[in-house]
């Protein structure tokens, strides 16, 4: 296991006023308002597991075991929305002139906004795309299993705006820094496996903005900005892949229509191609070619 440190090309922070204004309730006829549904395939071999931070006594085999309990709405496994919008606003903001919300100075405000605190929010502004909760669906739903995973650690931080950690299994230093001691697996935790679904809403937003959100979850325009989003608590030892496929879409504004299958792909397509010819690619391409390098696994 390793973390490494990407960070966005030189450029400073680029702020305007975001699109709808004050307006929240109002759809611009000249942006795109709706509803995207996505799948959540859990990879063979990988598992998801978003912690509650509580302890459960659960079963694992014939044997009752301690572990980690994973994120339940109503007895059901699900993968919180806010920890999905946090991973895709964590790539939007490396792939674009951003701000770092966590900064003391220099930040945005609600009249004044980079890309991403105009689509995804800042204090005192709605954003103008949201998660639901991801919950099991599809021919192979996900299911409950308990795994043991390597107790975690606080790496060395790496250099770069932002970490992302790579597909191998965590390993430590031994007391030098110098070579890798790989310690047993021996932490119970719950974790999901198999496939989730869930809705993406957005408002007022345009084609190219669509595209980059897109691109900014792993659907990429093509074999090299194809990636796996990362989510849940166990990314430090190799896992929380999930790859996002587009499912079903329904726009409310500019005009009412409903896709699925091949006409659902041409829509996608046109929101990636957007991206791809925008100002933004001259820029942040070869950015988005090296994050879907290292999260695709083959870095």
């Amino acid at each position: 296991m390793a973390r490494h440190g990407l960070s966005r090309p030189e450029g400073e922070t680029q702020r305007r006023t975001p699109p709808n204004d004050y307006d929240h309730d109002r759809w611009r006829k000249t942006l795109l308002t709706g509803r995207l549904k996505l799948a959540l395939e859990i990879p063979e071999g990988q598992f998801v597991s978003p912690s509650t931070g509580r302890l459960t006594l659960t079963t694992k085999g014939a044997a009752e075991v301690v572990a980690q309990e994973a994120a339940r709405a109503a007895g059901t496994p699900v993968i919180p929305g806010s920890g999905i919008k946090g991973a895709v606003r964590n790539l939007y903001e490396l792939l674009s002139f951003s701000c770092d919300p966590f900064a003391r100075h220099d930040r945005c405000n609600a009249r004044s906004c980079c890309d991403a605190c105009s689509l995804f929010g800042v204090l005192g502004r709605t954003g103008r795309v949201g998660f639901d909760d991801a919950r099991p669906a599809g021919p192979k739903p996900a299911r409950v299993e308990v795994r043991e995973v390597h107790i975690p650690w606080t790496p060395q931080k790496p250099q770069g705006d932002v970490s992302f950690y790579d597909f191998q299994e965590a390993k430590q230093f031994d007391r030098d820094g110098k070579e890798f001691v790989k310690s047993p697996k021996e932490l119970s935790r719950e974790v999901f496996i198999g496939t989730f679904e869930m809705c993406m809403t957005f408002w007022n937003v345009t084609r190219e903005e669509l595209g980059r959100l897109l691109l900014s979850m792993g659907v990429g325009a093509d074999e090299a900005t194809g990636f796996f989003l990362r989510l849940g608590g166990v990314k430090y030892d190799g896992k929380g892949a999930v790859r996002v496929l587009p499912r079903d879409l329904h726009l409310a504004s500019p005009a009412r229509k409903s896709l699925k299958d091949d006409p659902l792909l041409r829509e996608i397509e046109a929101w990636l191609d957007a991206a791809r010819t925008s100002t933004w690619a001259r820029t942040f391409w070869p950015k988005q070619q090296e994050v879907a390098k290292l999260l695709r696994g083959d870095a």
